[in-house]
């Protein structure tokens, strides 16, 4: 069965709001519904499609703007460069999407307009969004960059059907009893393992990221201090080892077509990552598997905690736009208006940074795509309870230097302990 637009509405029908912001204790300011222009907006995919599909809406609000979506593949790399290049030039988009692995990069360009300036005064609306995303795009300065789009609260995404086969418990609470903690999460998983067929973890980077935040350690401290040396950092690369020698983790590359397309081979069994992935499973890499996939938190670490951050996108306006008031009357409906959001969410999973969309019916119902499960009752304790990411210019270097070291653990070439000093190595030579 393959989702669509269609068949999630209407089995919605009566749950739709009306197309207004979902107030608050402010609203933001609206440009008059006879504001006319063309904008242009950048952004990566999935996002281009999900920008698309919500045109119709907007222009029902503003039907005398035009937007163009131009979608750039990958939205730390490419779609990064991209940017930046748009930026030295005083070129580029009215608007541009900015991905939280790379917003501590962009955010000091002074290209952005302020949007806590008149006549936006984003700075009214700060606290209705998620704290630690408000935080994020407002600089020392007062100066506000971008709105927040979308927090990505983590869980653990995982095939039903592939449990069951394996003798598992395929409900979410039961899930979670299993995987008490990561050690359990390693023991229990190998029986969905089929050697060099079917894997439980689809890249080691996973456990990394997914521990680290767990422990509220991010690759910099608030000082800029590396945190390499943290802990944390060890024992994930040991969890990885360990979950390596069992052959739980698959030999792809992420983001490789061949890691894309594995999910819907049934290659693997979990995957841990933001709400936002199952918007990727749905339209991408595995729209015919609607009814097979679940949702649960990951494993917990040794105080208990499963909540993570994995990702969060923001919307800007460039200084070079010719068309700043229909800029902002597509950046402000995108992230505040209800229609929006929940068309954002409930067909690609993108969790509202928008805190008053919390409190409204859309955003808990039974997804056909989970089973029927309503991923909210699991997202929502994780956005509530997850420890803020610490954001810092080079997090890039880092990440990728330690992405290195885990491929290389992976694959047998290095020790934890090796692949850590070969990662520090990396590092220093390149700050």
């Amino acid at each position: 069965m393959q989702m669509t637009t269609t068949t999630i509405l209407s089995a919605l029908a009566g749950l739709a709001l009306a197309s207004t912001a979902l107030a608050q204790d402010a609203e933001p300011y609206r440009p008059s519904a006879d504001t006319s222009g063309t904008i242009t907006v950048w952004t990566w995919p999935n996002n281009d499609r999900t920008f698309a599909a919500l045109l119709p809406s907007f222009n029902e609000a503003y039907p005398n703007i035009k937007v163009e979506v131009q979608g750039f593949p990958n939205a730390d790399n490419q779609y990064l460069n991209t940017v930046q290049r748009a930026l030295l030039s005083n070129s580029g988009p009215d608007v541009a999407m900015i991905e939280i692995g790379v917003l501590a990069l962009l955010r000091e360009r002074p290209q952005w307009v302020d949007l806590a300036q008149d006549p936006y005064n984003a700075d009214e609306l700060m606290s209705q969004f998620a704290p630690f995303a408000a935080a994020n795009v407002t600089r020392p300065d007062g100066k506000i960059v971008a709105l927040p789009k979308h927090t990505g609260p983590g869980g653990l995404f995982y095939r039903r059907d592939i449990f069951e086969e394996a003798g598992l418990a395929t409900e979410p609470a039961e899930v979670e009893a299993i995987f008490a903690d990561w050690d359990a999460f390693i023991t229990e998983g190998q029986k969905v393992v089929k050697p060099n067929e079917r894997w439980l973890i689809a890249n080691g980077m996973e456990i990394v990221s997914t521990m680290m935040a767990q422990r509220g350690v991010s690759w910099f401290d608030t000082e800029g201090n590396l945190q390499l040396d943290n802990p944390i950092v060890i024992e994930a690369l040991t969890k990885v080892d360990q979950a390596a020698d069992a052959g739980l983790i698959s030999p792809f590359t992420m983001w490789s077509p061949e890691w894309q397309g594995a999910f819907g081979r049934g290659q693997i069994a979990t995957i841990m990552s933001g709400n936002w992935f199952g918007g990727l499973l749905k339209r991408a890499f595995a729209p015919d598997d609607a009814g097979k996939w679940g949702v649960a938190s990951a494993p917990a670490d040794e105080t208990g905690n499963r909540s993570f951050n994995a990702g969060g996108d923001h919307i800007g306006i460039l200084e070079t736009s010719q068309n700043k008031e229909a800029a902002w009357a597509f950046i402000s409906w995108v992230v505040t208006d209800g229609v929006s959001l929940q068309q954002q969410y409930q067909n690609d999973d993108l969790y509202p940074a928008w805190t008053a969309a919390g409190s409204t019916d859309w955003i808990n119902f039974q997804d056909p795509y989970y089973g029927g499960q309503n991923v909210n009752e699991v997202f929502a304790d994780i956005q509530a309870n997850l420890i803020p990411s610490t954001l810092n210019q080079d997090d890039n270097i880092v990440s990728d230097a330690v992405e290195t070291a885990v491929n290389n653990i992976v694959q047998g070439v290095a020790t934890p302990e090796e692949a850590l000093e070969q990662a520090k190595t990396e590092v220093a030579a390149r700050l």
